[in-house]
């Protein structure tokens, strides 16, 4: 009797759960649904902000909380992605756990990007803010709104500031890589909007902002009305002007056209095809021992494509050190010839290891803050001055599926902006 009773309150549990689920959030509704499977593709590889909510289905404050919820992704639609994940869900649980989820509902956002682990040197992460404040649609936009980081570039002649350029050199940044836009506003503040199209085109286009009161440039571009946008095509300089309703869907499709694309491997390998005189490079299966600074400069920082620095310690004297260097070396060798296999010359992929015991690697490994915990990996484009760290077991298929989510424009890459050497710099006393 005891058992079929247990049975029943099961069977009811489970009935009124999963309309419980439907009821809170449909799958083609404004919430983005969260699981164990989609976590990090939505919430940890994107730069767009993430209002994220822990919820249960069970729970009575999240079924008051739905209503509302869904009003802030309808009126964040596009600006910030608005999700939820349901924690009563045994594959969820271990997300809702990370993240120290004790009561429901929780909400918490997360930034656009991802800073250094203090605990963890050469560790980056996403530290969510959780939202304390009133539960009302109007409050938590407010909330998620003022989290919008800005990539938007000032543009000043009249009230130059450390972080302005003049407009002579915003058009002379990177010239011949990116398009540029510029939004002539009579807005004091940079708009939400904007913002958030900052976040969605870093790295694929230069955005600029130029105010009212800059009158010489006004004049210059000759901006009858405010606000205007203005799109510079990298090839032919060509100027044209936005001229639909400024909203997230219109401005999104517009500078798509003008954008680089998200996988900027295509655009590589149709530039290849263009120049017939450039002659490929035999592929090379071996890992290279970047020994020395003349190694490092002439197989990697003065050629283009990516290079995979792999740092390994190796003992000589140890025939356990030997041993585990070579299983590491097979690893990498295996992962190299299987993109190969897969991409072909259509982008330079070169794999270099460091002994992880000499002075020169120890520097580099302090100055890209990575940890000292190895074998340790990461990939750096040397011509746009961007690396990221790979956080994952050292084995094949996990490096391969690194390697090729950064070559598809997936996930955050750190800049940069000192000399990459493994020599140091000598004390005085030494010379």
């Amino acid at each position: 009797m005891l058992y079929s009773l247990r049975i029943l309150i099961a069977s009811l549990a489970l009935c009124m759960s999963l309309p419980c689920i439907l009821a809170l959030y449909d799958k083609s509704g404004p919430v983005t649904l969260v699981t164990d499977k989609n976590f990090r593709e939505v919430v940890l590889l994107t730069e767009q902000v993430v209002l994220m909510e822990f919820f249960a289905p069970w729970c009575g404050h999240c079924k008051n909380l739905a209503p509302e919820y869904k009003k802030v992704a309808e009126n964040l639609k596009g600006l910030v992605k608005v999700a939820a994940i349901d924690c009563d869900d045994q594959s969820n649980r271990n997300i809702c756990g990370a993240y120290d989820v004790k009561g429901f509902p929780t909400i918490k956002l997360f930034p656009s990007q991802a800073v250094p682990d203090k605990k963890n040197p050469g560790s980056f992460l996403k530290k969510p803010k959780d939202y304390n404040g009133p539960r009302t649609a109007n409050e938590m936009v407010k909330f998620a709104l003022s989290e919008i980081p800005s990539f938007v570039q000032p543009i000043s002649n009249k009230n130059p500031t450390k972080k302005s350029l003049t407009i002579e050199e915003f058009l002379a940044k990177d010239n011949e890589t990116m398009s540029k836009v510029i939004l002539f506003t009579n807005k004091d503040k940079t708009t939400h909007l904007y913002k958030a199209l900052s976040v969605e085109f870093h790295n694929r286009l230069l955005l600029g902002e130029v105010r009212q009161q800059e009158s010489s440039i006004i004049e210059e571009f000759g901006i009858k009305k405010f606000p205007t946008l203005l799109a510079i095509n990298k090839k032919t300089n060509e100027i044209s002007e936005f001229t639909e309703k400024y909203n997230y869907e219109n401005l999104s499709k517009y500078l798509n056209k003008y954008a680089l694309p998200k996988n900027t491997s295509n655009e590589k390998r149709s530039e290849k095809k263009k120049e017939p005189k450039v002659e490929l490079e035999p592929y090379n299966p071996e890992i290279l021992d970047a020994n020395s600074q003349a190694i490092l400069d002439n197989e990697c920082l003065s050629k283009p494509g990516l290079c995979i620095f792999t740092f390994l310690p190796l003992e000589t004297e140890f025939e356990e050190s030997i041993k585990e260097h070579e299983s590491n070396i097979k690893i990498l060798k295996n992962v190299k010839e299987s993109l190969h296999e897969e991409l072909g010359n259509s982008i330079y992929l070169r794999f270099l290891w460091f002994n992880s015991l000499e002075s020169g690697s120890k520097k580099l490994l302090k100055d890209f803050k990575l940890a000292d915990v190895f074998p340790v990996l990461m990939i750096l484009n040397p011509n746009r001055k961007v690396y990221r760290p790979y956080l994952g077991p050292f084995d094949e298929e996990n490096i391969k599926k690194f390697l090729k989510e950064v070559i598809k424009g997936k996930g955050k890459s750190f800049e940069y902006d000192f000399t990459i050497t493994l020599e140091t710099k000598r004390k005085k006393d030494e010379l």
